[in-house]
């Protein structure tokens, strides 16, 4: 007589597909939590640059505040001495990139020296940016010390405009005969590199 074979039982484990299943459903997890770190870590510079560029607006545009509220009304003359003497020239801005040049006053004198409170200023735009220069002195010479910095970087272009009451003009001029009316206010349209356009008007002089 043939003795009889128990039928196999079934091993406890787990299977090849079990497995493959597992190893998917763990990499769709690592994946997801890598996408989402990554969006959070660009998310977290996108702020923090956004965050610089407002900085550098604010300061930018209180340093435009600041020096036409100061202005003086007096003329001054180029230190290469090629243009003539005028107590205020704004363009729109014009082939060189300048838009404003004009005396202003309050310069400070930390060191004691026996000087000048008087700046000439001037700014323009080149190559994407706005630039502010600034002379130690309203009448300069080769010689005078120049400070030149950059206000705003990665702009697109800049468009000015000046006027008084209700009219409004891209080119200003006011000769050291002081016959022409000084402009009262000063529109500035600044572009950025990311078509974002910010307007800001200022009064001249506090609107004299």
């Amino acid at each position: 007589m043939t003795p009889r074979i128990p039928p196999l039982r079934s091993q406890a484990g787990v299977t090849l597909i079990e497995t493959l299943v597992a190893l998917f459903v763990i990499a769709l997890v690592a994946t997801a939590g890598a996408v989402m770190t990554s969006q959070s870590l660009r998310g977290t510079r996108a702020v923090e640059t956004r965050g610089a560029e407002a900085s550098e607006l604010s300061v930018a545009l209180g340093i435009i505040s600041a020096d036409l509220a100061a202005y003086t009304g007096r003329a001054s003359e180029d230190a290469s001495l090629t243009e003539g003497a005028f107590a205020f020239a704004g363009h729109a801005p014009r082939f060189d990139g300048r838009i404003m040049v004009f005396v202003r006053n309050g310069w400070g004198n930390p060191l004691g020296h026996t000087r000048s409170d008087l700046q000439r200023i001037e700014y323009l735009f080149a190559d994407g940016a706005l630039i502010r220069r600034s002379w130690s002195s309203p009448d300069p010479v080769p010689a005078t010390r120049m400070v030149e910095e950059i206000l705003l970087s990665g702009l697109q272009n800049i468009e000015a405009r000046f006027g008084r009451a209700g009219t409004w003009q891209s080119d200003w001029l006011v000769t050291g005969s002081g016959e022409e009316p000084t402009p009262q206010k000063v529109e500035l349209i600044v572009t950025f590199a990311q078509d974002d356009t910010l307007t800001a008007r200022y009064l001249i002089g506090a609107g004299r």
